[in-house]
């Protein structure tokens, strides 16, 4: 039952984590230019629930959020893979799988993607709000 409220944060925790892994080419280039897509996804995480009241969005939001950080950096990962592979077969990956690093970055992108949807939650607040006094 739990797991059926989650569905649609699961999804688009994904989907979110496909596109930044697809268009954020630049993320590891440097500079604060990966900070949109977490923010965007955890905006979305917020969107999509029907929730109305605050406290009933953390749980699903802190749920989507890691799920968007550590999704994100197994996609890069791939990414990385079959774009370097088919030119060098014997180049190995595993230097890749430096597990310390891409949790940190991961809890990084979780983050920024909670805080994210920490402004949605604001934003759906105010959208409320402004509904019922009209």
């Amino acid at each position: 039952m739990y797991i059926k409220k989650l569905i649609k944060v699961i999804i688009v925790s994904i989907i979110t984590a496909v596109i930044t892994a697809v268009i954020g080419h630049f993320i590891f280039e440097g500079g604060w230019l990966f900070i949109p897509f977490p923010l965007l996804a955890g905006l979305c995480m917020i969107i999509i629930q029907k929730e109305k009241v605050s406290y009933k969005f953390l749980d699903k939001l802190i749920a989507g959020s890691l799920l968007f950080g550590f999704a994100t950096i197994f996609f890069i990962v791939v990414r990385m893979y079959l774009i370097a592979h088919p030119l060098n077969p014997e180049y190995p990956f595993s230097h890749y799988f430096n597990y310390t690093e891409y949790a940190m970055i991961a809890l990084v992108f979780s983050l920024v993607s909670f805080m994210g949807g920490l402004v949605g939650i604001v934003l759906k607040g105010f959208y409320y709000l402004n509904k019922h006094n009209q």
